[in-house]
């Protein structure tokens, strides 16, 4: 049937030229890559001893990064951006060669029939969401065999096709295999509906040590701090650390640029009251790059998922009227509400940006290329100085960077910086780096390992845990005393009024409840569902402190009602059962292999080779 199968075929949709790696099995993660600038020939790593070609590597982050691409259009990614996802394509290449092996060690493989009957009945879901197979909106395989039968196929892309079910049906087989013993009995699926719906409202008196023990009442010695010094070097480690210094052209717009923006917003306004096609005006002038190709239409968003200003025209605006320009950090919007419910809206926008336009933009271009070469790329400490001085601007010292984290100036996160300092040379200075906020060029003063500082560098630190450790060991004798009085016949009130404890009141609360206080399934929630109404719990403690509860009131989930749902329940629980087996299973390949991650040596290397 396979045969017969390729010979009928004569082109494929451009849809599956799209890789859908991982459609048919739970969902691994590949992540997303970048621009990689590594040289050619090499290996990008080892698994258990076996090669992680570079080719292979390089074409992974290739397909990773158009992935990225197409989800973030028209945004260039950071370093920061790029390595992480650099990274995470390496790991899928780890997963993907685990995997392998691990299917052929148990002798899996797929036959034709097999091959055949998974592309006749199980299309991946971008052709299941296709409207060429679709009836009345839903998937039509009927429609889907027909297209396979049909002379709609070219052989060459049908073969494209089948070379991805050969590389997803083994593993589909293996983690069957892995998950057959999955079973969730009735018993099960009863104590998962009632923790969700069992609930208790008590009274907790609570002994939090900030508030129990004053600051002034703690004595700490220079012993106490060289102990803790001594005693908690892991704890205290901290990573490498940049200290730099930059200078910068602010590009933000001023007062006549806003005034610009609105009058543009308006102009375009009018123009589609008197008739203008809003998605032709959105096409043509909305500076959204992700809606203006179509037509200025967003994803369907619910309420608090947008700024304020455009969450609340969107949930107010009658459909289908036009919205008068409202502003909002990004500039001024017009929008036009398409549908409308009590808790989604989907609408089309035109962004008109706040930005500088005509001769301040020009003025501010010149500045920009005059900072790019006096300051930029420089190998002498004293050239920002001097740029700064030719540009009349100010040397300025930026908080600490940490490798790999981004770093935050005023409102806008300042990319790549957290990458280049740590390939850079101290008084080295970086290219122009921009953000939304300015163009900025950053100067490498020194680099301090990382471990743990010596104890003068980090003794505000220190002191500040010592105290708390102190406070916690002061409270814990205070709810001591008040466990003992409880114990003789006090009453929780009548302890919290001697002892001057407060008692709150919490819930009510479920089993799988995020509770305040309790926190989330810990054996201080478990013990308030044993307490009877009325009955107090002995001593607790957690992070936050120690505490007594007293349950007030307890209502019992329904069981007729868990009854009339049991089985949609059961394939809900068994999916995410089955789930968390083969991520368990695949994170215990994950930690038994040997790899060997080479790409901190090839970023090291000049480039070769580069990803667009």
């Amino acid at each position: 049937m396979l045969t017969t199968l390729r010979e009928r075929t004569k082109y494929i949709m451009l849809i599956l030229a799209i890789a859908f790696v991982g459609w048919l099995v739970f969902d691994v993660g590949m992540g997303v890559s970048g621009q990689g600038q590594y040289q050619a020939g090499q290996n990008a790593g080892k698994v258990n001893g076996e090669q992680i070609r570079y080719q292979d590597f390089l074409e992974v982050s290739r397909q990773a990064f158009e992935q990225w691409r197409q989800q973030n259009p028209g945004v260039s990614q950071s370093r920061e951006e790029q390595i992480q996802t650099e990274d995470a394509a390496f790991e899928q290449l780890v997963q993907n060669r685990l995997l392998e092996r691990e299917w052929l060690r148990r002798g899996i493989g797929v036959s034709d029939r097999e091959l055949v009957s998974a592309i006749q009945n199980s299309p991946p879901p971008e052709i299941q969401n296709g409207t060429e197979f679709q009836t009345d909106g839903r998937f039509d395989i009927d429609k889907w065999r027909r297209f396979l039968a049909s002379s709609a196929l070219r052989p060459e892309d049908l073969q494209t096709l089948e070379r991805r079910y050969r590389e997803e049906l083994p593993k589909l087989k293996l983690f069957r295999q892995v998950t057959s013993d999955v079973y969730v009995s009735d018993a099960k699926l009863w104590q998962i509906w009632r923790d969700s719906r069992d609930s208790v409202t008590a009274r907790a008196m609570v002994l939090r040590p900030q508030d129990a023990v004053s600051d002034a009442s703690v004595r700490i010695t220079p012993q106490d701090l060289e102990a803790y010094h001594r005693t908690h070097q892991d704890e205290l480690r901290v990573p490498a650390v940049a200290h730099v210094s930059f200078i910068a052209i602010p590009k933000l717009p001023e007062r006549i640029d806003s005034v610009v923006m609105m009058a543009r917003a308006r102009a375009l306004r009018d123009s589609i009251v008197r008739g203008a096609d809003f998605a032709e005006v959105a096409r043509r002038e909305s500076a959204d790059s992700g809606s203006r190709e179509q037509g200025g239409e967003l994803p369907t968003f619910g309420r608090g998922q947008m700024v304020p200003a455009f969450d609340r025209a969107a949930f107010s605006l009658p459909v289908g009227q036009l919205s008068e320009p409202v502003v909002t950090t990004y500039g001024a919007h017009l929008i036009k509400v398409e549908r409308r419910t009590a808790d989604s809206v989907h609408a089309r926008h035109i962004l008109i940006p706040f930005e500088r336009t005509g001769a301040r933009l020009d003025t501010l271009e010149e500045r920009a290329d005059s900072l790019d070469r006096l300051a930029a790329e420089q190998t002498t400490p004293g050239a920002l100085d001097s740029a700064a001085l030719r540009l009349g601007i100010g040397v300025n010292p930026a908080p600490p960077v940490r490798q790999g984290q981004p770093r935050l100036l005023g409102r806008f996160v300042v990319p790549d910086v957290s990458v280049w300092a740590f390939e850079a040379r101290p008084g080295e200075t970086s290219p122009v780096i921009e953000n939304r906020g300015a163009y900025y060029v950053f100067r490498l003063d020194s680099l301090s390992a990382a471990g743990v500082p010596p104890l003068p560098q980090i003794e505000a630190v220190v002191r500040s845990a010592v105290l708390a450790q102190k406070k916690r060991a002061a409270t814990d004798a205070i709810a001591r005393d008040a466990e003992r009085r409880l114990r003789s016949g006090q009453t929780l009130d009548q302890v919290a009024q001697e002892l001057r404890l407060p008692i709150e009141t919490i819930g009510p609360f479920t089993r799988a409840s995020t509770v305040r206080l309790l926190g989330v399934a810990t054996a201080a929630v478990g013990s308030a569902f044993r307490l009877r109404v009325g009955e107090r719990s002995g001593l607790l403690q957690n992070e936050e402190g120690f505490f007594f509860l007293e349950s007030q009131r307890l209502v019992r989930a329904d069981s007729a009602a868990w009854q009339a749902q049991r089985e949609e329940q059961r394939i809900s629980v068994l999916r995410a059962a089955r789930q968390l087996r083969i991520r368990m299973f695949v994170e215990g390949l994950r930690a038994t292999a040997n790899v060997q991650n080479g790409l901190a040596e090839l970023r090291r290397q000049p480039a070769a080779d580069s990803l667009p």
